[in-house]
């Protein structure tokens, strides 16, 4: 048994697998404390907050850069990127200030299956019948977990909204790393954040209490915290193996939800969550399925052909 377990901890993909989970842990646990602040204080304050508490923790990087380090000739691409995401991160704070945790964090997750649909319209990509299926699928689970049919929920569309912009700032993400490092992009997102947020936080400034203080620190490193094992996550596994794990903050949302908050979701958003759940993970093997038989294929053009 003991040495099944070396075996196993020592897999590049389960040490992956482990800082994944510190990451849905870290996340939740940060946006449980955004969804306290969002009783109290506007959301764009507590959006600008984090994006300054961002930028200060980024001070020695960008003094060791330098400003040749902080350069770049994509800026328009990083205010297009700063725009969905800051965008996205506004609307998720609305949502999970505004419905329960759990649901909220089900919609949240709806970004692959978005993924799918903008894909398409962008790169002209096929999903093909399988993935296709397995997005209308997904869509049902979300239809579930909003329940439309009951009411228009403002925070249930924010998190959808959330989760589209998302996609759109990834696909920004893409274009962005062919040139700029993964610190130059997170930089430039803090800064235009806290700039698109500025005059809003001004006009409607509220002094947040020494508990709110703490707190929005704790959300700041917290969620920095929890970026950098994100990070740490896909840089040590695969990332089919790693991304699924990721799925655990529903579960944590849940306990979350009913022991700090009182919140008990219903039997349909259980149903949504499960079916939410099962269209991204069928979508997930599939997407490695079809990227090992390309690396198969490839693998096999480049064999040099047997002697006749």
């Amino acid at each position: 048994m003991i040495s099944r377990f070396k075996e196993l901890s020592s897999s590049p993909n389960f040490v992956g697998m482990m800082w994944m989970l510190a990451t849905a842990f870290l996340l939740t646990v940060a946006g449980a404390l955004m969804k306290q602040l969002g009783q109290t204080l506007p959301v764009a304050e507590i959006v600008f907050i984090r994006m300054l508490i961002g930028i200060l923790s980024m001070i020695p990087w960008a003094m060791r850069v330098g400003v040749r380090g902080l350069a770049t000739r994509q800026l328009g691409l990083h205010f297009l990127r700063a725009t969905f995401g800051i965008g996205a991160f506004v609307l998720y704070v609305y949502a999970i200030s505004n419905m329960l945790l759990a649901n909220a964090m089900a919609l949240a997750f709806s970004t692959p299956l978005w993924m799918i649909l903008i894909a398409r319209v962008l790169t002209g990509e096929v999903a093909g019948l399988r993935r296709g299926l397995a997005t209308v699928v997904g869509f049902m689970g979300i239809l579930i977990v909003a329940r439309p049919d009951v009411e228009v929920n403002i925070a249930a569309l924010a998190a959808l909204g959330n989760a589209f912009f998302l996609c759109l700032a990834m696909q920004c993400v893409k274009r962005l790393s062919r040139q700029d490092s993964s610190a130059k992009i997170t930089f430039y997102l803090q800064a235009f954040g806290a700039v698109f947020t500025l005059p809003h936080t001004v006009i409607y400034w509220q002094w947040p209490t020494v508990i709110e203080w703490v707190l929005l620190i704790g959300v700041g490193l917290i969620g920095t915290v929890g970026l950098l094992c994100q990070a740490r996550a896909y840089g040590t596994g695969e990332a089919t193996a790693v991304a699924p794990v990721d799925f655990t903050r529903l579960p944590i949302a849940v306990v979350i939800g009913i022991l700090f908050f009182q919140e008990v979701p219903d039997h349909w958003a259980f149903i949504g969550m499960a079916v939410i759940l099962a269209a991204i993970l069928y979508i997930s093997r599939r997407e490695r399925a079809v990227a090992l038989q390309r690396r198969d294929a490839k693998t096999e053009s480049k064999k040099p052909p047997e002697p006749g």
